[in-house]
């Protein structure tokens, strides 16, 4: 039996990081380059960027950096990036959009606890969530 079929037809490791190095190198815009990988052991995340042509004396070239949990996943981050494909997580906005939900929650379960001496019941909070305005799109009415 050979190594692949004992792994149940899954590529091997080097064969995902050369294919994503590879992906990353054909997603590359004319006269961009690939910076080095490296390892963000405070946050446990690996980082790889893409660095633009100089743009001129006093100036910093545009740059985007791919993460991910390993250097496989940092590389497919760049290159989603570079392509344009938006991230799973919808990046920061998203995150901003779910804290300030959370907020506005927190608010509303302080209001009860005044109020009524007691948190938000299920059908409480059924009722606050649609008065959430933040998850209204940018052009629509609440």
């Amino acid at each position: 039996m050979n190594s692949r079929a004992a792994q149940g037809d899954r590529a091997p490791v080097s064969d995902d990081l050369d294919n994503a190095w590879s992906a990353v190198h054909e997603a590359l815009p004319t006269r961009w380059r690939v910076g080095p990988t490296g390892h963000d052991p405070g946050h446990s995340m690996w980082l790889v960027s893409a660095i633009g042509p100089h743009p001129g004396r006093g100036k910093v070239p545009q740059s985007v950096t791919g993460t991910g949990e390993d250097e496989v996943a940092a590389l497919r981050d760049l290159d989603d990036q570079l392509r344009g494909i938006p991230r799973p997580d919808g990046g920061r906005m998203e995150e901003r959009r779910r804290r300030l939900r959370l907020a506005f929650l927190e608010g509303a379960e302080e209001h009860s606890r005044l109020e009524h001496g007691r948190g938000l019941t299920t059908g409480e909070l059924d009722r606050v969530l649609p008065h959430y305005p933040g998850d209204v799109e940018p052009g629509e009415t609440p």
